[in-house]
């Protein structure tokens, strides 16, 4: 029995497929771990939301930006797909509301004790334990299981604000700023805020920049996070177990690497991309 966990999918159903096939996965013994952003920009969103939904029980999805997106266009059928999306053939496709039904079941955030590894889309601020990025993430999924809320919070969720968590903030505010860090989030300013507009490396990047990964004294620290969300972040083995965050986007959608990590010894196995 293996634990695989494999980075942003996005579409590319091919490299899925071709990735599994290395793997040698089994969903009689195995575990797949999926770490959000299954759809959008790649040619095939619906075929690789398929294929996970007949894994069951063996797969264990957190959602991504991408798939928040995908929520709101169907749940608000005044809202248009941007110029970049892809995920026409999920959004006709008759399965529709069988697929947003299973996503909206899904976690933004996951945690197994006898791993003792976590799993993100994007990260975590400072200020939470893991046991809070449990409890917030638990309250925006049981917000997106609510027809009602669920399309509230779906129609209100764009933007950048607020960008900075307090644990004060309620209502759509404090729901936007939880997805937007499990999510979106990349990189904190020098007095806390959630930087969104910088993409890249750490090495490329504004020096009054943090990594998420990187705040001093964050309350999650020493647990091992697994994550995606970040095709430019490049990680040394050493920094990954230094740190205890192990980044799997390894830009698949881009010509990449489809990338998966086996948890049990964090060996990593990688299938090449074309560029979509």
């Amino acid at each position: 029995m293996a634990t695989y966990a494999i980075g942003d999918i996005q579409g590319c159903y091919n490299e899925f497929m071709r990735l599994l096939d290395l793997l040698k996965f089994d969903p009689s013994s195995d575990k797949l771990w999926i770490a959000g952003d299954m759809v959008n920009r790649g040619p095939a969103s619906l075929a690789v939301l398929e294929k996970i939904m007949s894994l069951k029980q063996a797969a264990v999805v957190v959602l991504g930006n991408h798939e928040l997106h995908l929520l709101a266009l169907s749940k608000n059928p005044e809202s248009k797909p941007g110029k970049n999306d892809t995920i026409e053939d999920v959004l006709s496709s008759p399965r529709l509301k069988e697929i947003t039904t299973w996503l909206c079941d899904k976690a933004l955030f996951h945690y197994d004790p006898k791993l003792r590894f976590a799993m993100v889309h994007a990260g975590l601020p400072p200020q939470w334990s893991i046991a809070n990025a449990l409890k917030y993430s638990n309250e925006l999924s049981i917000t997106l299981s609510d027809e009602v809320n669920g399309k509230k919070f779906l129609k209100s969720m764009y933007g950048n604000e607020p960008s900075i968590w307090k644990d004060n903030l309620k209502g759509m505010e404090r729901l936007k700023f939880i997805a937007d860090c499990l999510t979106r989030c990349r990189y904190f300013s020098s007095l806390g805020y959630l930087d969104f507009m910088e993409k890249k490396d750490p090495s490329q990047a504004d020096v009054n920049l943090r990594p998420w990964y990187l705040i001093p004294e964050a309350r999650w620290g020493g647990t091992p996070i697994v994550f995606g969300h970040w095709a430019s972040l490049t990680l040394a083995q050493s920094d990954s177990e230094k740190y205890q965050v192990f980044p799997i986007d390894t830009g698949a959608v881009w010509g990449g690497k489809l990338t998966a990590m086996r948890l049990e010894d964090k060996r990593l196995f990688s299938v090449d991309a074309k560029a979509t």
